[in-house]
């Protein structure tokens, strides 16, 4: 009778301990299936972050590309302009207005020569506008300014693909000989 009654309690042990062991593995299933199923939704909006980046910026380089084919003139034109005048880098604030506009918009002006520049912009200028500039500079122990008309000979998105990033080439139609003396001078300064 002992005999049996070890027999049972064991039993009953047995019982207790396969059901505890099969709740834990149970649990232990759930919680790696529930972490397994998080991860897999949180790699799959990754990877669908990562195609919808890939997408625009693709579409971003076919804008470029458009821009460039459409907007950008004859390259002689632009060739024969800068062995003409000798271009200078420079970094310096400009105002500008389409002629017949009082808009006055603002933006850099990246490389400045006798017959041209290039401008960097928040828009997008058109091809054969024609603009009044002014272009501020410090020569010597003075600021300056001068006054130049010009037209867009050509303009692109700047490689670095942000909207509102320009860059556009402007030359000068005209200006008064004192603001044609004073970027001459600027120019030669430049040079030495």
């Amino acid at each position: 009778m002992r005999l049996r009654a070890s027999r049972a309690e064991n039993s009953l042990f047995e019982i207790h301990y396969y059901r505890k062991t099969v709740k834990v593995t149970t649990f232990s299933i759930l919680v790696i299936t529930f972490s397994l199923i998080i991860l897999l939704a949180r790699l799959i909006s990754f990877l669908l972050v990562v195609v919808e980046h890939v997408f625009q910026l693709l579409k971003r380089i076919r804008l470029i590309e458009a821009g460039e084919k459409k907007n950008r003139p004859h390259p002689g034109i632009v060739d024969f302009q800068r062995r003409r005048y000798p271009r200078f880098d420079v970094d310096l604030p400009l105002e500008y207005n389409e002629v017949n506009s009082s808009i006055t918009r603002h933006a850099r002006a990246l490389n400045l020569s006798e017959g041209g520049m290039l401008v960097h912009s928040a828009e997008q200028m058109e091809v054969g506008r024609q603009m009044k500039s002014k272009l501020s500079f410090v020569l010597g122990s003075e600021m300056n300014t001068i006054e130049m008309q010009g037209e867009v000979v050509w303009t692109e998105a700047a490689l670095s693909g942000l909207w509102g990033d320009y860059r556009s080439g402007v030359r000068f139609l005209g200006a008064l000989s004192e603001d044609k003396a004073k970027l001459t001078h600027f120019l030669i300064t430049r040079s030495e």
